[in-house]
């Protein structure tokens, strides 16, 4: 992992996972919640080499300009729910320690309007097959020049690949 990125667009896997391994070192848990939390949200190759937690939150310490959308910042909420299920003091501790890393990192959160991707034929397309945050990412990215860091190569990673986009898989960039 030794490759440095200027700027880079990240999409909601690795955002989640990154406020969780932050979180997770912010809060000093013990190593058995450490555990049950990750399993809930990482990869497997994050879980299986204790030394890929590190690689993963030093890469974004790296981004000079990272950036998302507003509908992956939407997101975080419904995957903090159903896979981190946090509630109380836990929920805000994770938010808390979120915000200050996500400031700390001047993440930029772009809006990319749905009605105005609606209005380009080959993102109308893109929204009816794939949805509005895979398609703003692809078109985030495409603006800025610059790659998109994610997990999803299903879709995401494929798609943008097809479209000449350049985008990395977490599993591969922090190797």
């Amino acid at each position: 992992m030794g490759e440095f990125l200027e700027k880079a667009v990240v999409d909601t896997g690795p955002l989640i996972t990154v406020l969780t391994l932050h979180f997770l070192n912010e809060t000093q848990a013990d190593t058995n919640r450490r555990s049950t939390i990750l399993r809930r949200v990482v990869t497997k190759e994050v879980l299986e080499i204790p030394a890929y937690e590190e690689r993963y939150l030093n890469l974004f310490k790296s981004v000079k300009s990272l950036m998302t959308t507003s509908h992956v910042i939407g997101e975080l909420q419904g995957l903090q729910s159903s896979r981190l299920k946090f509630n109380g003091n836990d929920l805000r501790r994770f938010w808390l320690s979120g915000l200050e890393f996500m400031r700390g990192r001047k993440l930029e959160e772009t809006l990319v309007r749905l009605l105005d991707m609606a209005d380009r034929d080959y993102l109308r397309a893109g929204i009816c097959r794939f949805g509005p945050t895979d398609t703003g990412l692809i078109e985030l990215a495409r603006k800025e020049g610059c790659v998109i860091l994610t997990d999803d190569e299903r879709t995401l990673a494929t798609r943008a690949w097809e479209q000449g986009v350049d985008c990395r898989l977490m599993k591969q960039v922090i190797a």
